[in-house]
This record gives C-alpha cells, structure tokens and sequence, in this order.
C-alpha cells in the first residue's frame, strides 16, 4: 500500500524533473506502486482555438486503445471527461453513470475500452480558473481490481502531477526555442496515423515501404521528444502542422 511517505518522496522527486519526459517516467513508476498499470495526465484543450505551444498529454494506455482516442477525434465527448467536468474530487469509473447520464455514445466508448484490456479506473479532475482543465486518470487491466485502498493517494498524485507538467509547459512555452519542423512526407504519414491507419496501410496508400513509414514517423516523435504517436498527433495539431479536420478525415 502507498503511503503519505511516499507522496512526499514523490513530490521531491517532482521538483527535480526538468522535462515532461522525467515527470512521465516519474508517474509511470508510481502508477505500478500504487496498483495500478495505466495513467493519463492530459489537458483538455479544443486544439482548433488553442494558441499554446505546448499541451500535457502523458500517458501510458495501451497503444490500441489510445489509437481509439485518435480516432473518435481525440477523445471527444468521452465519458469520464465529461463525468469530471461535474465534480471536484475523484471518481471511479465504474461510477461515472452517477454523476453523468450516459446516452448510446459513452456506452460505446466504455465498452470499446473493455474490449481493448481496459479494466475499472480512477479519475481526478483538475480544474485551474482561466486555463483548460485536465484529468490525471489511473486504470487497472480487465479482470483487475481497483486499488481502492490508494485512492487518496492517487487523488494527491495527481494533483501535484498536474501542477509540475504545468510548471514544465510554461518553461518550455518562455524558453522561446521554435517548435520542430516536419517533412512533408512525415506529414503525409502522420495524418493518415491520426485516421488510425496501420503502417501496412499508409505504405500502401503512399506507395512506398512499410519500414519507411516506420522510419518517417520515427524521427518525427524523435524531433518532438516524445515516445508515442498519440503524443505526437497532439503535438503537431497545436502546432498547425495539421488540422483536426485533417485528423478526422
């Protein structure tokens, strides 16, 4: 079980991150040790209107079911987003009908994400006056219980998650450094990774080689600094090397 003790452990660990990828190596860890297997810590921004540089998106779900996020036009109207636009405190996603009435829509989104491994999950909203709200969310594989036990603990770490990935954005957004530059064979990749599309798939549309599909979106998280293509979708949306319309198809 985690403790207070370890909370603390955690937030002095926090203050010695210096980037988003130290703070998400940070939570993946203490997501384990307190029994659960996934978080996400994102913003929720309308990437049409938003004029940041930079977005908190941090997140370790299964790379099937974060493709779902991308394809249903990043996580639009999803339940447990709306549930936390309803409450201060966090929830269980098994009690989300409890705070939200859920229509035909929710329904197939809590369904599609048992059907891709997701089990029960916790929720903290984090609302910040004047800026987009957020959630820190942590799960547990289907057929896994949910650490109820640690649910204070979680609601912490969340919180003061948030608070640092925040701290990190406005140090990147003030550092002034320009936002990396895509090819437009990288960009041709990326939208049609954003639809959901398979490697096989783009290659085949493109009429080049799976691998270089692999190698063009490769380099492409690898000039962002991020590790998954969810990340990078976000990313590059925020910066208009693409539109949601183009995400959407």
């Amino acid at each position: 079980m985690a403790e207070l003790a370890h909370v603390q452990h955690f937030i002095e660990l926090m203050a010695k991150t210096r980037s988003l990828t130290d703070l998400e190596a940070l939570l993946e860890n203490m997501t384990l040790d307190m029994g659960f297997q996934y978080f996400a810590l994102v913003q929720h921004v309308d990437v049409r209107k938003s004029n940041n540089r930079q977005t908190i998106w941090l997140e370790n779900y299964p790379d099937s079911w974060a493709e779902v996020f991308i394809e249903s036009g990043l996580y639009a109207n999803d339940p447990i987003h709306v549930a936390s636009q309803h409450t201060s405190v966090g929830f269980a996603w098994s009690d989300v009908n409890r705070l939200i009435r859920l229509n035909a829509h929710h329904k197939r989104v809590l369904d599609k994400a048992q059907k891709e491994g997701m089990g029960d999950g916790f929720t903290v909203p984090l609302h910040i006056p004047g800026e987009a709200n957020g959630t820190c969310s942590f799960g547990v594989k289907r057929g896994h219980q949910l650490p109820r036990h640690n649910l204070m603990v979680a609601q912490l770490i969340g919180a003061y998650a948030f608070e640092a990935a925040r701290k990190r954005v406005t140090e990147m957004s003030h550092g002034g450094s320009e936002k990396p530059k895509l090819t437009p064979r990288q960009l041709d990749c990326l939208v049609h990774v954003s639809r959901g599309k398979s490697d096989w798939e783009i290659a085949t549309m493109l009429g080049i080689k799976e691998s270089t599909v692999r190698s063009y979106v490769d380099d492409a998280c690898e000039r962002y600094g991020v590790r998954r293509r969810v990340q990078l979708v976000v990313r590059a949306l925020h910066d208009g090397h693409m539109t949601l319309r183009d995400a959407i198809g």
